[in-house]
């Protein structure tokens, strides 16, 4: 197995940041908040909220645990409860670390639409789009990768590479 590194340390910054100014442009007079699909976003959301508060948007923080991967095995959405009410009325970004297959996302963004928020939109730090199974419109994209298990900046196999600074992709067999 072998890591192909993406995206430095430095590309992921400046990206945050042009995602952040636009963040800002759409909401500054905006009630928002922010759902953050755990635990591979945390990161990411973190260095976006970092950017926008400086210029004057706080927006709320509501996390989300999500998932459907054990290692690199696909299983059925699983989606812990969250206080859905407290989206009503509300502008709602919603924000993964990855747009892959987009059932997770979709699933995460059904539940917020019961909420009957304001508006929806979606940011991803990386969208893989070759392997799209389910129609998503994103707003908000770091980088488009093309194939391969992306990992680091929060993304992981089993919790490992989650801390890298810069995003590569495993070449291996599995994936």
């Amino acid at each position: 197995m072998r890591i192909e590194p993406l995206f430095t340390e430095a590309e992921i910054e400046a990206r945050i940041g042009e995602l952040s100014a636009r963040t800002y442009r759409d909401y500054a007079d905006s009630p928002l908040t922010i759902v953050c699909i755990a635990e591979g976003a945390l990161r990411f959301v973190d260095a976006l909220v970092e950017a926008v508060e400086p210029r004057g948007l706080c927006p709320e923080r509501l996390t989300v645990r999500a998932r459907r991967t054990e290692g690199t095995a696909l299983g059925p959405v699983q989606v812990d409860a969250f206080d859905a009410e407290s989206l009503e009325d509300r502008d709602v970004l919603v924000v993964d670390d990855i747009a892959d297959e987009g059932t997770t996302l979709r699933a995460v963004l059904e539940l917020v639409s019961m909420a009957d928020p304001r508006s929806v939109k979606i940011a991803v730090l990386v969208d893989k789009c070759e392997r799209r199974t389910e129609p998503l419109a994103l707003d908000y994209v770091g980088f488009q990768v093309e194939s391969g298990w992306v990992i680091g900046y929060g993304m992981d196999v089993d919790g490992e590479y989650r801390e890298l600074d810069w995003i590569g992709v495993l070449r291996d067999d599995r994936f």
